[in-house]
Protein backbone atom coordinates (compact mmCIF):
# COMPACT_ATOMS: atom_id res chain seq x y z
CA UNK A 1 0.00 0.00 0.00
CA UNK A 2 2.79 2.28 0.56
CA UNK A 3 4.51 1.37 -2.65
CA UNK A 4 1.43 2.58 -4.71
CA UNK A 5 0.88 5.99 -2.79
CA UNK A 6 4.97 6.59 -3.72
CA UNK A 7 4.65 5.44 -7.27
CA UNK A 8 1.28 7.61 -7.40
CA UNK A 9 3.05 10.26 -6.18
CA UNK A 10 5.79 9.66 -8.43
CA UNK A 11 3.82 10.28 -11.42
CA UNK A 12 1.66 13.15 -10.07
CA UNK A 13 5.22 14.96 -9.73
CA UNK A 14 6.38 13.92 -13.96
CA UNK A 15 2.89 15.14 -14.54
CA UNK A 16 3.28 18.63 -13.39
CA UNK A 17 6.92 19.07 -14.61
CA UNK A 18 6.45 17.99 -17.46
CA UNK A 19 3.42 20.59 -18.11
CA UNK A 20 5.40 23.78 -16.85
CA UNK A 21 7.77 22.26 -19.51
CA UNK A 22 5.40 22.62 -22.47
CA UNK A 23 3.70 25.80 -21.24
CA UNK A 24 7.35 27.58 -20.87
CA UNK A 25 8.07 26.49 -24.35
CA UNK A 26 4.74 27.57 -25.73
CA UNK A 27 5.09 30.93 -24.20
CA UNK A 28 8.59 31.56 -25.61
CA UNK A 29 7.35 30.53 -29.06
CA UNK A 30 4.29 32.79 -29.03
CA UNK A 31 6.90 35.60 -27.70
CA UNK A 32 9.32 34.77 -30.90
CA UNK A 33 6.56 34.98 -32.94
CA UNK A 34 5.05 38.26 -31.62
CA UNK A 35 8.60 40.07 -31.95
CA UNK A 36 8.73 38.74 -35.39
CA UNK A 37 5.84 40.00 -36.48
CA UNK A 38 6.27 43.47 -35.44
CA UNK A 39 9.41 43.92 -36.66
CA UNK A 40 8.09 43.14 -40.23
CA UNK A 41 5.00 44.99 -40.11
CA UNK A 42 7.30 48.00 -39.23
CA UNK A 43 9.46 49.65 -41.68
CA UNK A 44 13.04 50.11 -41.50
CA UNK A 45 13.58 53.88 -40.83
CA UNK A 46 16.30 55.69 -43.20
CA UNK A 47 17.88 58.09 -41.40
CA UNK A 48 17.62 61.61 -44.33
CA UNK A 49 21.18 63.37 -44.80
CA UNK A 50 21.44 66.94 -45.41
CA UNK A 51 24.35 67.20 -47.92
CA UNK A 52 25.60 70.52 -47.90
CA UNK A 53 26.17 72.08 -51.28
CA UNK A 54 29.01 74.67 -51.69
CA UNK A 55 28.42 76.94 -54.73
CA UNK A 56 32.10 78.55 -56.27
CA UNK A 57 32.57 80.63 -58.63
CA UNK A 58 35.50 79.43 -61.87
CA UNK A 59 37.45 82.47 -63.07
CA UNK A 60 36.79 83.83 -66.61
CA UNK A 61 39.85 82.25 -69.03
CA UNK A 62 42.16 84.59 -70.41
CA UNK A 63 42.05 84.78 -73.84
CA UNK A 64 45.56 84.61 -75.53
CA UNK A 65 46.63 86.99 -77.77
CA UNK A 66 47.06 86.20 -81.69
CA UNK A 67 51.00 85.52 -82.12
CA UNK A 68 52.56 88.64 -83.62
CA UNK A 69 52.63 87.91 -87.46
CA UNK A 70 55.95 89.12 -89.62
CA UNK A 71 54.20 91.59 -92.25
CA UNK A 72 57.05 90.63 -94.66
CA UNK A 73 55.69 87.22 -94.41
CA UNK A 74 52.58 86.86 -97.22
CA UNK A 75 49.47 85.30 -95.88
CA UNK A 76 48.54 81.82 -97.42
CA UNK A 77 45.31 80.62 -98.12
CA UNK A 78 44.62 77.22 -98.90
CA UNK A 79 41.24 75.82 -100.26
CA UNK A 80 39.68 73.03 -98.77
CA UNK A 81 39.11 69.97 -100.89
CA UNK A 82 35.28 70.01 -101.49
CA UNK A 83 33.34 66.94 -100.38
CA UNK A 84 32.41 64.11 -102.88
CA UNK A 85 29.96 65.14 -105.30
CA UNK A 86 29.66 68.70 -104.20
CA UNK A 87 29.74 71.54 -106.23
CA UNK A 88 33.02 73.87 -105.65
CA UNK A 89 32.15 77.80 -105.40
CA UNK A 90 33.96 79.89 -106.81
CA UNK A 91 34.14 83.53 -104.87
CA UNK A 92 33.39 86.36 -106.70
CA UNK A 93 36.39 89.06 -107.20
CA UNK A 94 34.50 92.14 -107.61
CA UNK A 95 31.01 92.41 -105.58
CA UNK A 96 28.66 95.29 -107.00
CA UNK A 97 27.51 97.58 -104.25
CA UNK A 98 25.16 99.80 -106.04
CA UNK A 99 21.54 99.15 -107.55
CA UNK A 100 21.55 99.38 -111.10
CA UNK A 101 19.32 102.12 -112.93
CA UNK A 102 15.48 101.05 -113.26
CA UNK A 103 13.91 102.70 -116.03
CA UNK A 104 10.21 102.83 -114.93
CA UNK A 105 8.68 104.07 -118.01
CA UNK A 106 9.31 100.88 -119.85
CA UNK A 107 6.27 98.49 -120.01
CA UNK A 108 5.96 95.79 -117.37
CA UNK A 109 6.76 93.27 -120.28
CA UNK A 110 8.24 92.81 -123.78
CA UNK A 111 7.00 90.80 -126.60
CA UNK A 112 10.54 90.98 -127.54
CA UNK A 113 11.65 88.91 -123.76
CA UNK A 114 9.35 85.56 -125.12
CA UNK A 115 10.29 85.83 -128.66
CA UNK A 116 12.61 83.48 -130.68
CA UNK A 117 15.96 83.55 -129.08
CA UNK A 118 17.01 86.19 -126.60
CA UNK A 119 17.47 89.65 -126.48
CA UNK A 120 21.24 91.27 -126.25
CA UNK A 121 23.26 88.07 -126.84
CA UNK A 122 24.73 86.73 -130.23
CA UNK A 123 23.30 83.84 -132.54
CA UNK A 124 26.48 81.67 -131.37
CA UNK A 125 25.39 82.08 -127.75
CA UNK A 126 21.73 80.83 -128.02
CA UNK A 127 19.84 83.74 -129.15
CA UNK A 128 18.74 86.28 -131.32
CA UNK A 129 20.03 89.99 -130.87
CA UNK A 130 16.60 92.23 -130.55
CA UNK A 131 14.55 88.65 -130.60
CA UNK A 132 12.65 88.32 -133.47
CA UNK A 133 8.83 88.00 -134.42
CA UNK A 134 6.01 89.22 -131.48
CA UNK A 135 5.26 85.56 -130.43
CA UNK A 136 7.30 82.90 -128.56
CA UNK A 137 7.68 79.67 -130.71
CA UNK A 138 5.44 78.09 -129.85
CA UNK A 139 3.07 80.72 -131.58
CA UNK A 140 1.04 81.68 -128.51
CA UNK A 141 1.48 83.06 -124.86
CA UNK A 142 0.80 81.49 -121.45
CA UNK A 143 -1.22 83.01 -119.00
CA UNK A 144 1.50 84.00 -116.63
CA UNK A 145 3.31 85.92 -119.44
CA UNK A 146 1.05 88.16 -120.57
CA UNK A 147 -0.17 91.87 -118.60
CA UNK A 148 -3.86 91.05 -119.77
CA UNK A 149 -5.41 87.56 -120.21
CA UNK A 150 -7.62 87.04 -122.91
CA UNK A 151 -11.57 87.50 -121.27
CA UNK A 152 -14.96 86.45 -122.72
CA UNK A 153 -16.67 89.52 -124.31
CA UNK A 154 -19.90 90.18 -122.79
CA UNK A 155 -23.06 88.78 -124.16
CA UNK A 156 -21.49 85.70 -125.86
CA UNK A 157 -23.76 82.81 -126.67
CA UNK A 158 -22.85 79.25 -125.07
CA UNK A 159 -22.62 76.13 -125.97
CA UNK A 160 -26.05 74.28 -126.49
CA UNK A 161 -27.30 71.52 -124.55
CA UNK A 162 -27.11 68.40 -126.58
CA UNK A 163 -30.67 67.37 -126.92
CA UNK A 164 -30.01 63.00 -126.05
CA UNK A 165 -28.23 64.24 -122.96
CA UNK A 166 -31.33 67.05 -121.96
CA UNK A 167 -33.77 63.89 -122.38
CA UNK A 168 -31.61 61.48 -120.26
CA UNK A 169 -31.34 64.32 -117.32
CA UNK A 170 -27.01 64.13 -117.68
CA UNK A 171 -25.05 66.59 -116.84
CA UNK A 172 -21.77 67.48 -116.82
CA UNK A 173 -19.06 69.94 -117.87
CA UNK A 174 -15.97 69.95 -120.27
CA UNK A 175 -12.32 71.56 -119.48
CA UNK A 176 -11.29 73.09 -123.00
CA UNK A 177 -7.89 74.31 -123.97
CA UNK A 178 -7.29 76.30 -127.50
CA UNK A 179 -5.73 79.33 -128.78
CA UNK A 180 -7.55 82.78 -128.62
CA UNK A 181 -5.46 85.09 -131.51
CA UNK A 182 -4.95 88.73 -131.92
CA UNK A 183 -8.08 88.95 -133.12
CA UNK A 184 -9.89 87.93 -130.31
CA UNK A 185 -11.34 84.64 -132.33
CA UNK A 186 -10.66 80.99 -131.20
CA UNK A 187 -8.11 79.34 -133.09
CA UNK A 188 -10.20 75.90 -133.70
CA UNK A 189 -7.24 73.43 -134.84
CA UNK A 190 -5.87 73.87 -131.65
CA UNK A 191 -9.20 72.96 -129.29
CA UNK A 192 -8.38 70.19 -127.37
CA UNK A 193 -10.86 68.71 -124.24
CA UNK A 194 -8.24 68.44 -121.32
CA UNK A 195 -11.47 66.72 -119.30
CA UNK A 196 -15.00 65.76 -120.37
CA UNK A 197 -17.96 64.12 -118.80
CA UNK A 198 -19.30 63.15 -122.43
CA UNK A 199 -18.50 63.33 -126.05
CA UNK A 200 -21.83 65.59 -126.98
CA UNK A 201 -20.60 67.97 -124.48
CA UNK A 202 -17.20 68.35 -125.73
CA UNK A 203 -18.86 68.56 -129.49
CA UNK A 204 -21.19 71.11 -128.69
CA UNK A 205 -18.17 73.25 -127.07
CA UNK A 206 -16.36 73.44 -130.07
CA UNK A 207 -18.93 73.74 -132.18
CA UNK A 208 -20.11 77.08 -130.02
CA UNK A 209 -16.21 78.15 -129.94
CA UNK A 210 -16.89 79.74 -133.68
CA UNK A 211 -19.31 82.19 -132.51
CA UNK A 212 -17.61 83.61 -129.12
CA UNK A 213 -15.46 86.55 -129.53
CA UNK A 214 -12.70 87.66 -127.05
CA UNK A 215 -10.76 90.25 -125.58
CA UNK A 216 -7.51 89.14 -126.61
CA UNK A 217 -4.39 89.40 -124.36
CA UNK A 218 -1.92 91.64 -124.33
CA UNK A 219 1.72 92.32 -123.96
CA UNK A 220 3.92 95.38 -124.23
CA UNK A 221 0.11 97.58 -124.94
CA UNK A 222 0.18 95.30 -128.22
CA UNK A 223 -2.47 92.16 -128.80
CA UNK A 224 -0.86 88.94 -128.85
CA UNK A 225 -2.67 85.13 -128.78
CA UNK A 226 -2.54 83.40 -125.36
CA UNK A 227 -3.38 79.50 -125.14
CA UNK A 228 -5.93 79.64 -123.20
CA UNK A 229 -8.10 77.31 -120.72
CA UNK A 230 -11.85 77.30 -120.22
CA UNK A 231 -14.62 75.47 -118.06
CA UNK A 232 -17.68 75.30 -119.62
CA UNK A 233 -20.73 73.70 -117.62
CA UNK A 234 -23.87 71.82 -118.57
CA UNK A 235 -26.98 72.33 -116.01
CA UNK A 236 -30.24 71.14 -116.20
CA UNK A 237 -32.83 73.49 -114.68
CA UNK A 238 -35.02 71.72 -112.36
Amino acid sequence: MFATLLESRARRVRRTGGGLVSLALHLGALATLVVVTARAATPPAHEDREVPVQMTDLPEPTPTPPAPRDAATPRVYRDAAPALGAPALIAPIEIPNAIPDIDLSRPVTDERDFATGRRGVTAAQGGVPGGTGLTPAAGYFFEGQVEKVAMVLPGQPGPTFPDLLRSAGIEGQVLAQFVVDSAGRAQLATFTALQSDHALFTAAVKASLSRVRYLPAEVGGKPVPQLVQQVFQFTLNR
